[in-house]
C-alpha cells in the first residue's frame, strides 16, 4: 500500500469531487453513483473516504481502482 501525504491524498480526490469544508470531514458528491446529497466523506486525519450512499469506502488505492473500474 502507498504511502500518500494527507495533502496528496485530498489532490487525489479533488481531482473528480469537488469538497466542502465539514467539521472534521470534507465532503462532496459521490463520484461512484447519481448522487445529489453529498454522501461522500473523506476523513483527511486518516486518509479514507466514505460513500453513505452507495457504500464505498476505502483508502487511496481503493479510490484509485474503483476510479479506473468507472471508465
Amino acid at each position: 500500500m502507498s504511502e500518500l501525504h494527507p495533502n496528496d491524498f485530498i489532490g487525489l480526490i479533488t481531482q473528480y469531487v469537488r469538497l466542502q469544508e465539514g467539521r472534521k470531514v470534507l465532503k462532496g458528491n459521490c463520484p461512484f453513483h447519481n448522487d445529489t446529497t453529498s454522501s461522500f466523506m473523506v476523513y483527511p486525519s486518516k486518509e479514507i473516504f466514505k460513500c453513505f450512499g452507495c457504500g464505498r469506502e476505502g483508502g487511496a488505492d481503493e479510490f484509485t481502482r474503483a476510479i479506473q473500474a468507472r471508465n
